[in-house]
């Protein structure tokens, strides 16, 4: 994520809210009674193909309103010409979007889990959405290899691991960490496991 500065990263974690939308972080106050009328499937497409565009129900921007949050997981771009597979790593991805592709000088990235739907399931709140998906979403987008997942709402603080700060020196064209902070009160997906050892 792009931030004003290492307080207001640290924040997200300490303040036990978590990552919310921007929609939540525009109108201060979430609107329990709205968030069905936003979690659509033409709100989706606008969220992962139109970001930025204007959304024809408010008159502004979308990208200002979106209910949605959007998470990198890493993909794979496969290339048949050459017959070969490219991964493009969450972290690289992240780093990328965090430095708003090259122009801003810092980065946090948050170290989090969500649960996926297995199939889509916009309207549910609980679980994410793996937009990038090509078996789910098979409606051709231009943004595909960024390996999206798509959480609504808010990523609670107890499902996120860490933040971390990263540079980028524009020069060299590095990127370097800086900083890890830890969340005390973090749960690690495990907690959901049903799984049992056995003998």
């Amino acid at each position: 994520m792009s931030l004003p500065d290492d307080g207001v990263a640290r924040e997200l974690i300490d303040s036990s809210l978590g990552i919310t939308c921007n929609w939540w972080r525009k109108i201060k106050h979430l609107p329990r009674k709205e968030v069905a009328s936003k979690l659509t499937a033409q709100n989706l497409n606008l969220h992962v193909n139109h970001f930025e565009d204007i959304d024809p129900a408010t008159g502004e921007p979308f990208c200002e309103e979106t209910p949605f949050i959007s998470l990198s997981c890493g993909t794979v771009e496969r290339e048949t010409a050459a017959k070969t597979n490219f991964v493009h790593t969450a972290r690289h991805t992240a780093l990328w979007f965090g430095t708003r592709f090259g122009q801003e000088p810092v980065a946090y990235l948050y170290f989090c889990w969500v649960i996926l739907a297995p199939r889509s399931a916009v309207a549910v709140e609980g679980v994410a959405e793996e937009v990038r998906d090509l078996n789910t979403y098979r409606r051709y987008s231009p943004y595909q290899t960024e390996g999206e997942v798509a959480a609504k709402i808010v990523v609670p603080a107890n499902q996120i691991n860490r933040c971390e700060k990263w540079e980028w020196d524009r020069e060299s064209r590095t990127l370097r960490q800086v900083w890890t902070h830890p969340n005390p009160g973090f749960v690690p997906p495990e907690a959901l496991s049903n799984v049992r050892e056995m003998l």
